[in-house]
């Protein structure tokens, strides 16, 4: 997935965490989006109801919930791969 930095794919959110958002993608690639790296509200983890819910805008990211996503890290030696939401921009210290 390195050379698929920068591009964007629908996936349907798998999991949710107190540190981060599963997303699957069709091709059954799953990647994670870090609560750490969304900048457009502080979220919160509500393990009730399967979801993460920002504090001032109440947006949501609930489990099932379809989304697209752009790909902006890949490591292939510890087989991780980073998300965040389309057209969202990353925080500075991560660049």
């Amino acid at each position: 997935m390195q050379s698929k930095i920068g591009e964007c794919y629908e996936g349907v959110i798998s999991g949710v965490t107190s540190w981060g958002i599963y997303v699957e993608l069709p091709n059954t690639i799953e990647g994670m989006i870090r609560l750490a790296d969304l900048t457009d509200d502080v979220y919160e983890y509500d393990a009730a109801n399967y979801r993460v819910v920002g504090t001032y805008s109440a947006k949501e990211y609930r489990l099932g919930q379809k989304m697209r996503v752009q790909v902006v890290r890949a490591d292939k030696n510890l087989r991780t791969i980073d998300f965040l939401p389309e057209n969202m921009e990353m925080r500075e210290e991560d660049e």
